[in-house]
């Protein structure tokens, strides 16, 4: 294995396969914030946009739940394959 192989294997280990809205995305780390979520459902939203961040089946060894709601600051641990969040956005009022 060359070292640019061995570079993009270890890279695939370490990414983790979610469902956000429906559509399969890798993320590199295990800890996903709302935040970020937003931002991967809803790229270039308004800075000022809130979110309702729903998640299932994730990672509850790390002194999470499995499944919950997320806001604004907060994040949750994923499982390798297998978590799910649905994203909306919401209005102000």
């Amino acid at each position: 294995m060359t070292a640019s192989t061995e570079e993009l294997s270890k890279k695939k280990d370490k990414d983790v396969e979610v469902v956000i809205n429906g559509t399969e995305t890798q993320l590199r780390d295990k800890t996903v914030s709302y935040e970020e979520l937003g931002e991967l459902a809803y790229p270039g939203h308004d800075a000022a946009a809130m979110f309702t961040v729903t998640y299932r089946h994730a990672d509850p060894s790390h002194g999470g739940k499995a499944n919950g709601t997320l806001v604004a600051g907060e994040s949750v641990t994923v499982k390798k394959k297998g978590t799910t969040f649905n994203v909306r956005l919401t209005t102000r009022s």
